[in-house]
């Protein structure tokens, strides 16, 4: 039985396109099983802790409060041309024109952006211990004179920890939605989806969920579901995607 076994078995060893067959079969399968497990995680995540926000700096030490706080619905007045400016720049900049001011704090995340705009203006004298207090800030001058000053932080928004669901929209697209998907309230939006593909890949159930919403809380949440959806991206959007 050995020998017979042994003999077929050289036999198939000859046609290359059997070895090459066995590993792409041996690949499929251990990436179906992975597919399934990595979403499963997250579905199975349980609380969530929301970090302080902007406003927090804002208010502390300080009496001027942030009165708003906008999410990806209120685009920064700045000309493309218009120069970032760091601290000292900045500075120069309000003493060589000494006029009051409004002034936005903007925070820009991984997930999206967080405007806030503190009431009333600012004199010269207020928005030199603004920009002193956000020195680690850059700043620009937006087109009715409104001082910016931005950061950047490499994580979730506070919003995005609290409230986001990963989904499909209308046109197929992996979007990120401030509450479930079925809220139609958009936070960010990737890359469209191979939804046929995706389908007769996927169990029922994760399939499923992906519809009803895969909540995410953390940076590991987001980076994963990035990644294990971005297999079933259509070729269009990964080239968008890569070009960005």
């Amino acid at each position: 039985m050995k020998k017979q076994l042994w003999r077929r078995w050289r036999r198939w060893k000859k046609a290359p396109w059997v070895g090459a067959a066995c590993i792409v079969l041996t690949v499929l399968a251990w990436r179906g099983m992975q597919v399934p497990e990595e979403i499963s995680l997250l579905l199975n995540h349980t609380a969530w802790t929301l970090p302080g926000t902007i406003s927090d700096k804002v208010e502390s030490g300080s009496s001027l409060p942030a009165v708003a706080a906008v999410y990806n619905d209120m685009e920064a007045d700045r000309e493309p041309e218009a120069a970032i400016l760091d601290s000292q720049e900045l500075l120069k900049a309000v003493n060589g024109e000494p006029v009051s001011r409004t002034v936005h704090l903007k925070t820009v995340y991984v997930s999206g952006e967080e405007v806030q705009t503190l009431p009333g203006k600012r004199t010269p004298a207020q928005l030199k211990l603004l920009i002193a207090r956000y020195a680690g800030w850059s700043g620009w001058f937006g087109r009715e004179g409104d001082l910016w000053l931005e950061q950047r932080v490499e994580d979730l928004s506070p919003l995005t920890k609290k409230e986001a669901y990963f989904g499909v929209d209308e046109q197929g697209n992996l979007t990120l939605f401030k509450g479930r998907p079925e809220s139609e309230k958009v936070m960010k939006t990737f890359f469209q989806l191979d939804m046929g593909s995706m389908k007769s890949s996927l169990p029922a159930d994760i399939w499923e969920q992906l519809h009803q919403g895969i909540r995410v809380q953390d940076m590991e949440e987001y980076n994963s579901v990035l990644s294990t959806f971005s297999d079933y991206a259509r070729d269009s959007a990964e080239q968008v995607m890569q070009a960005e």
